[in-house]
């Protein structure tokens, strides 16, 4: 009896020598390896995990428009749509412009102004109401809404549908709906 427990006492002991040798090679092979970043001026150094600054204007700012297909095509229209303010407003206040072509250019401006404000609030209405961003695009009497792709269901097309119908003139067989990837 007492050579068995000595045996299991050298089994054990063997045991837990080689799973402490085993942790002991796993820790030297996977510790944090400490290695200077940033400039010179300040000696940071970074282990995996710890936060790190950027900066807010990234090097490669294609980067926010292949996330976000929204924002390139919000960026231009909104030049589009400054470009157009500012023609009419050039007419608008041209001494040597007749009458008619102010008039007509101050109602195209009003026009205009109110297509923009228009779609941004049917697009802030589609995010508090549908849970998903949009880009909609409105002319003359047709609307075009892009959705993100995988949030449109049967739910949210009438949702989107009677957004466009409560706040807009336009018919609903003149409203297209479609996702982007």
């Amino acid at each position: 009896m007492n050579l068995v427990i000595k045996r299991r006492q050298v089994i054990m002991s063997a045991l837990v020598l080689a799973l402490g040798s085993a942790v002991f090679v796993n820790w030297q092979f996977n510790k944090p390896q400490s290695q200077p970043t940033g400039n010179s001026e300040s000696a940071s150094y970074s282990v995996i995990g710890d936060a790190q600054y950027v900066s807010a204007t990234s090097e490669n700012s294609t980067e926010t428009t292949e996330k976000d297909p929204f924002e390139s095509v919000r960026l231009t229209r909104k030049k589009s749509q400054d470009e157009a303010t500012d023609k009419l407003k050039k007419v608008i206040n041209d001494p040597n412009a007749s009458a008619s072509a102010v008039d007509s250019a101050a109602k195209s401006l009003a026009a205009l102004s109110d297509t923009i404000k228009l779609e941004a609030d049917i697009e802030a209405l589609i995010e508090s109401k549908c849970g998903f961003e949009s880009l909609v695009i409105i002319v003359d009497e047709s609307v075009e809404i892009a959705c993100e792709k995988g949030s449109l269901d049967g739910t949210s097309i009438v949702m989107l549908k009677d957004i466009i119908l409560k706040h807009t003139n336009i018919k609903a067989e003149n409203i297209t709906i479609f996702e982007v990837k």
